[in-house]
């Protein structure tokens, strides 16, 4: 059981939560889980946890990118009461939905538990968290027991150039001050 928990877990993707209604045809304003909109360029079919624990499955007629927001239109949400009923419901879809990421691209929860090297190869630590709504920073566990604790590292390519997945590994620019 445990594992075919897992597995339906794997399989979803979490779109978003609906923080309100736009309009009166019930179009759905949701605040994404993801930083990359494009992603849900495929999905089809989706569906609704409510807070009160209801699950529903809706197919999607129309979803659009707007103001950091999407908006999106399921075909058996017809007007704006209806749409309001959902406010605070998680979507989510199935995960061969998503589009496919490119080679540079990668899930933030694969970054957790990566060794953080400096460029000269140094081991500094271990990703143990990601900060902000969009992963700005990454959280790092050191590895040095002389400095325990963690530090945050802006994650930006300047500083985190790269990011290997397949070989659990980062590597940062260890400049004057940033772990201190």
């Amino acid at each position: 059981m445990a594992e075919r928990e897992k597995t339906k877990a794997e399989s979803e993707f979490q779109v978003g939560r609906v923080i309100g209604a736009l309009g009166l045809k019930g179009v759905l304003k949701v605040r994404l889980e993801t930083n990359n909109p494009d992603l849900l360029s495929n999905v089809k079919t989706v569906s609704l946890a409510t807070t009160g624990g209801t699950k529903t499955h809706h197919r999607v007629e129309s979803m659009k990118y707007e103001k950091r927001h999407m908006l999106v239109k399921l075909e058996d949400i017809g007007d704006r009461t209806a749409a309001e009923k959902l406010l605070g419901a998680a979507i989510t879809t199935e995960r061969k939905q998503i589009r496919d990421l490119d080679e540079d691209e990668f899930w933030m929860r694969d970054l957790l538990g990566l060794d953080v090297f400096s460029q000269e190869g140094e081991k500094l630590g271990t990703v143990c968290d990601i900060i902000g709504e969009s992963g700005e920073y990454l959280e790092m566990q050191r590895a040095d027991s002389e400095k325990p604790g963690t530090v945050l590292i802006p994650f930006v390519r300047a500083l985190v150039p790269t990011v290997d997945i397949k070989g659990r590994r980062i590597e940062i620019v260890n400049l004057p001050g940033l772990l201190d």
